[in-house]
């Protein structure tokens, strides 16, 4: 753990570790995070159980899914053998064909054909106490029922929806391949509806492209019975009159002005022609301009840059409308294609405005034409009247009938290539694999989930320990405690579990064997090393600690036991009234006592008394004291310990927590060492540092720090470093030698 600001809050000269620590530092930090994981191993258990327990009850309650792919490819167009002209790019693939082919197989007609064909199971009734209520005739349950589970076009658009959401249709690019992917609750779901997207929308496209002909093809026949019947209306005109003036019709010997008027009127027929097609163009181009279409400029071919100004805006409104459908209106590329539909619109307006000029000065041409032509047909058949008015009236009316018939055939001929194009229909996408029904859920992958699970519950549990070591104000290890503010680590007294009160004070003697009895003797020989100036008088140890609860009760018993059992005489004086109030100390059955010698009111000899369970001479510390000490009543303390240090070899004084109390400072002034008591886990850094602070301020001799309720496995008798392996390997060749 990393080493706060408070436990190097004084100016001391830290006790230098092992010089053989830096080789194995790696192994040190991985057995103090190993150490961690130990001490700590219920929280880790526990966090780690309950992440693989909720993870696998989330990962098991996952809905299964499956997910069943088709590949369909694009068809090439097929040319129309019977059509005249040459169309050499059909070949060729559209830029936007793909996208376009993959937008119509993922329409909302597309789906509800599949919806029709092959429905949704209904949901199984939840049943819950509302139900139950509602059931048993408790109205005031029954939910209300909304308008729109009701109307069934609602329900079919939801169910629209939901169907649509589950569809994934992918064009391949650089290809014509498109995927279809559909997830479904089961695997022959899956695919059945992958199949009925593709086959749905090639019926319903063949079923368009089958509608559009048969609209074509009715309008032909409807112009072809029309033109029929002016043909036959024009010969049989002809015959009448032919008839009625019993007129010779041969084409040998006929008269020039005959001949003149057949190649007048000749003429006069295509300048017709001319003329109609003249206003029929300009009254396409009219119809184009109202509608607002660019397809319908297309078909007018006699128009290049008409046609070419149509197909740029076509191209890029449908260049927009992707890059809106996938980035927004308000995207660069949007912003950009919109500055060049308003181009191409300009251009395709000014082109259009090109387009009508010029075949309006075709139609004044054509008109010209034909008015011309018409007088001149006037003038021969003026000359003509006088000599074979009949004649030539006879010629007109053949005119007209053979112009009628070369109409009708013409239409005729169209009508016959529309019934065999209807033979060449085929659907724009074919099938290259079908779906087929998954063996294994597409989702959820449990077993990857599963591992998850596994390593983020791991995570989960090492994140809970270190933040909880982290987090821990107390000591957790004892690398942190080690040369604490400057202080040596004196013993390591590990915890005793379930023993009582009355059962701590005898351990020292029904245990005088165990690792914490040898660590209280440790302590003890540490102490009188360390106070060797003191052999020929008292030694007078003071133990305290920062806060109550940390363990220096029992430490000054256990040691007041120890040095009891050596043969030293001890004297053990209770001066924390915090713990007992006016009920007594150590012994717990004296009333007076310490404050009681302090103010006079009772003799040394009246109030020490010998413990039952120890045997070891106690002075109590009688009544609760208000008010702290006074320099009088300091030097009276003085005098006091100087008497008893000729009864007694070593006086131990159980100071009260400094955080509580502070005539533990005054105590521990007088006393020549002071023993700081932490609690493992429990004694707050900050307040440990605070309280040895003050002690060093009121001039206190540090003797050390004994830890208390320890884990057994960190109990180290000699509270050092471990021997490192050069150190063992040196104490066997010096054994060997």
């Amino acid at each position: 753990m990393l080493e706060s600001a408070v436990e190097r809050s004084f100016d001391q000269a830290a006790i230098p570790l092992h010089p053989d620590q830096d080789e194995g530092g790696a192994h040190a930090v991985a057995s103090r995070y190993i150490g961690m994981l130990r001490r700590y191993r219920r929280l880790f258990a526990i966090v780690l159980l309950v992440v693989l327990i909720l993870g696998t009850s989330a990962v098991l309650s996952l809905r299964r899914s499956y997910m069943a792919t088709a590949t369909v490819v694009v068809t090439t167009h097929v040319a129309d053998p019977l059509s005249q002209t040459s169309d050499g790019g059909s070949a060729s693939l559209e830029d936007d064909e793909l996208a376009t082919q993959g937008a119509l197989i993922q329409s909302r007609d597309v789906a509800a054909m599949v919806l029709r064909q092959l429905p949704e199971q209904p949901a199984r009734p939840s049943h819950n106490w509302r139900h139950f209520l509602c059931e048993h005739g408790l109205h005031f349950a029954c939910g209300a029922a909304s308008s729109s589970t009701s109307n069934s076009a609602n329900a079919l658009d939801r169910a629209i929806d939901g169907l649509l959401a589950s569809v994934t249709v992918e064009p391949q690019p650089h290809s014509r391949v498109i995927n279809v992917s559909v997830k479904a609750d089961t695997g022959e779901r899956a695919a059945a509806i992958t199949n009925a997207f593709v086959t749905n929308y090639q019926q319903l496209a063949l079923a368009q492209r089958q509608s559009d002909l048969r609209h074509e093809a009715d309008w032909l026949d409807e112009r072809t019975a029309a033109l029929r019947q002016r043909w036959l209306e024009a010969e049989r005109v002809s015959s009448n009159y032919n008839a009625q003036h019993g007129l010779v019709n041969t084409s040998a010997n006929s008269p020039l002005v005959e001949r003149q008027i057949s190649d007048m009127a000749a003429s006069l027929g295509q300048a017709q022609n001319r003329y109609a097609t003249a206003q029929a163009r300009v009254i396409a181009l009219n119809a184009a301009i109202s509608g607002g279409d660019p397809s319908a400029m297309i078909s007018l071919g006699e128009q290049p840059l008409l046609v070419a100004s149509a197909s740029a805006l076509m191209q890029a409104e449908s260049a927009r409308a992707q890059k809106a459908s996938s980035f927004g209106p308000n995207h660069p590329d949007v912003l950009a294609l919109d500055k060049q539909i308003a181009g191409a619109s300009a251009q395709l307006q000014m082109e259009t405005r090109r387009a009508l000029t010029s075949i309006r000065g075709e139609l004044v041409s054509a008109k010209a034409d034909v008015d011309e032509l018409t007088r001149s047909m006037a003038n021969l058949q003026t000359q003509s009247a006088g000599q074979s008015g009949a004649q030539a009236e006879y010629r007109t009316l053949q005119q007209e009938s053979e112009s009628a018939r070369g109409v009708y055939e013409a239409f005729l001929d169209r009508a016959k290539e529309l019934t065999d194009r209807v033979a060449l229909l085929q659907p724009p996408v074919a099938f290259v694999s079908h779906a087929a029904a998954p063996a294994a859920p597409t989702f959820p992958n449990r077993k990857k989930l599963l591992m998850g699970v596994a390593v983020l519950a791991f995570v989960a549990a090492t994140s809970a320990v270190v933040l909880r070591a982290l987090l821990s104000p107390g000591f957790v290890n004892i690398d942190d405690l080690r040369n604490f503010s400057g202080l040596r680590l004196l013993a390591i007294l590990p915890m005793i579990k379930g023993a009582r009160k009355k059962s701590l004070a005898r351990f020292m003697l029904d245990h005088p064997f165990s690792q914490t009895a040898e660590a209280v003797r440790g302590l003890s020989a540490q102490l009188s090393l360390s106070g060797a100036g003191h052999r020929t008088g008292t030694q007078i140890l003071a133990v305290t600690s920062a806060t109550p609860g940390d363990g220096k009760t029992t430490v000054a018993t256990w040691l007041a036991t120890a040095l009891k059992g050596a043969g030293q005489s001890v004297l053990l004086i209770d001066v924390d009234y915090t713990r007992f109030g006016t009920s007594g100390g150590v012994a717990g059955t004296a009333r007076k006592g310490f404050a009681d010698i302090i103010s006079g009111r009772m003799a040394t000899q009246d109030v020490i008394v010998k413990d039952d369970i120890t045997g070891v001479d106690i002075l109590p510390p009688g009544e609760m004291r208000i008010s702290s000490f006074d320099p009088a009543e300091v030097t009276q303390i003085q005098d006091l310990l100087h008497d008893l240090s000729q009864t007694y070899k070593t006086i131990i004084i159980n100071v009260p927590p400094l955080a509580v109390a502070l005539d533990g400072l005054i105590m521990a002034s007088i006393a020549d060492q002071t023993i700081f008591v932490c609690r493992w886990a429990r004694t707050s850094r900050a307040v440990a540092a605070a309280s040895i602070e003050r002690l060093r301020v009121y001039g206190a001799r540090m003797a050390g720090i004994v830890l208390t309720s320890a884990e057994e496995k960190s109990a180290n008798l000699l509270c050092v470093s471990p021997a490192t392996r050069s150190e063992v390997r040196l104490i066997a060749s010096g054994y060997r030698n």
